[in-house]
């Protein structure tokens, strides 16, 4: 007996939501998974450029390498802003994806 054509709409919308809700988790939790590690990569990349500002003071190396060191931590801290918004924007697609944030418009 095959289902009515109302009932498989219903099952796939319950498939696609679901889904939905998976790609969102999956989203949040890769961009949580690369904080630590990217916070310790700038820890790191902070301490570099401290050292590499030290031994231009007192030693023989070049302000092109203090600019390099700088560049370098300049770039983890820019992907570890990106790593944030990735984690702001599966939280919104959870969000959504769970049936927030829509708006109903009256009917006149």
């Amino acid at each position: 007996m095959a289902l009515p054509v109302k009932l498989r709409s219903f099952q796939q919308a319950v498939l696609n939501a679901g889904a939905e809700v998976n790609n969102a988790l999956v989203l949040i939790e890769t961009a949580q998974g690369k904080t630590g590690s990217r916070n310790r990569q700038i820890s790191a990349l902070e301490k570099a450029v401290q050292d590499t500002e030290l031994m231009m003071r007192y030693s023989s190396t070049t302000y092109l390498e203090v600019l390099t060191a700088q560049q370098t931590l300049l770039s983890a801290r820019l992907t570890a802003v990106a790593d944030r918004f990735s984690i702001l924007q599966g939280m919104v697609s959870l969000y959504h994806a769970l049936g927030g944030g829509t708006e109903e418009k009256p009917e006149k």
